[in-house]
């Protein structure tokens, strides 16, 4: 990755130790005076501004985020700002490796490095977390949505609280507090937290605050956002869906049990016969060719194909929408290839799959002929946790 070596790591570093305060995530949003930062409970009030409660975070969760608010002169608004819905490095990751693979599916050699993805921010769309009036968190929230103003005047934003299932963790209701953009007509959230979204429209985007009600020495209220957003382009406005070109397509299901503390999970063998008559080869030349002319990938849920691995060589984790991730909070599920046994070993990351979802991830493998033609095979995983 060309991210002008030491800065770019730093800048990205996700300091183990956070995810632990990630599997309290339920108490994270409840009561103001009682939120969960940093892996135990503290006063909701700092002794800092806003900026420098960012800048000094003890797990640097928000050093790229301050690194850009520097890029684009805005610590004295941020500082100023009433409200500030803000997003963590794992958010802003995602955006980078999103814009990366935009160029990666052009050019496979790509490079994208800190200063390139500067570029791509434009400053309302930075301003689109920033409220300079109203101090906005889960003590004056309300099950309906209520209409925010944020500093770059960009409609469409609302926030609201969202009644949870009992019995989880306590017994007293629980609300989760909710930054939402609005998409199509408005989505409709009855007072025990069921959401309505009207038929043949898109749903709203609906990103839930991990930790709310921080209050800084400058007189903002910092709601942070959940891992799982992705940077600026949640907020674009959605499209219709197009079906990606998989090539083809080998569909396998597996089954297996939850687990809250353990890497566990199944295995799959491929139909090695019917992968060689794909590329219209052997199965001894799809083994011979492996790693040189046959490579493989990756796949994002738009299609485009990584072949960098995340998980161990040749494989990836993958979030809850079966996009490609790395080890930690917004890891789900992992998928790693045996190439010699045709068969891939797929498991979960401990206590982030949610027992009786199905996920579907994807890996493929392109073959590059002589002529320089290219075939490809995607292998779709429905995986459902039991």
């Amino acid at each position: 990755m060309n991210l002008k070596g030491k800065k770019m790591n730093k800048l990205f570093t996700i300091i183990t130790l956070w995810i632990a305060g990630i599997t309290l995530l339920g108490l994270m949003s409840c009561n103001k005076q009682d939120y969960l930062v940093d892996g135990g409970l503290h006063n909701a009030k700092v002794d800092v501004s806003t900026y420098d409660y960012l800048a000094q975070h003890p797990q640097g969760l928000f050093d790229t985020l301050v690194h850009i608010i520097d890029h684009f002169g805005l610590k004295e608004e941020i500082n100023n700002a009433s409200t500030l819905f803000a997003p963590t490095n794992y958010s802003i990751r995602r955006y980078y490796q999103a814009k990366w693979n935009e160029l990666k599916a052009i050019d496979e050699n790509a490079t994208f490095s800190l200063e390139q993805m500067l570029e791509t921010i434009h400053i309302d769309s930075l301003k689109a977390y920033i409220y300079p009036e109203g101090h906005y968190d889960l003590s004056v929230a309300n099950t309906t949505y209520t209409s925010i103003a944020n500093a770059g005047n960009l409609s469409g934003f609302v926030y609201h609280k969202q009644l949870q299932p009992a019995g989880q963790w306590s017994f007293q209701p629980i609300y989760y507090l909710f930054y939402v953009k609005i998409r199509g007509e408005i989505d409709q959230v009855a007072d025990d937290g069921t959401v309505i979204t009207p038929e043949g429209d898109f749903a709203d985007l609906r990103i839930r605050c991990q930790t709310q009600g921080i209050e800084t020495a400058t007189g903002t209220i910092i709601n942070v956002l959940a891992n799982n957003h992705l940077f600026i382009s949640d907020f674009n406005e959605p499209k219709e869906y197009v079906e990606p070109d998989w090539g083809t397509v080998f569909d396998y299901d597996i089954e297996f049990a939850y687990n809250a503390g353990g890497y566990t999970g199944g295995s799959v063998e491929i139909d090695r016969d019917a992968l060689a008559a794909a590329f219209g080869l052997t199965v001894n030349e799809v083994s011979t060719f492996f790693g040189s002319q046959i490579v493989f990938y990756g796949a994002n849920s738009d299609g485009t194909l990584d072949p960098n691995s995340t998980a161990n060589h040749p494989g990836h984790w993958f979030d809850a929408e079966g996009n490609i991730t790395t080890w930690g909070a917004t890891a789900v599920l992992f998928s790693e290839y045996n190439a010699s046994a045709f068969v891939f070993n797929i498991g979960q990351y401990p206590g982030q799959a949610v027992q009786g979802n199905k996920y579907v991830i994807r890996q493929s493998l392109v073959y590059k002929d002589d002529n320089g033609d290219e075939t490809q095979v995607t292998f779709r995983l429905n995986v459902t946790i039991e």
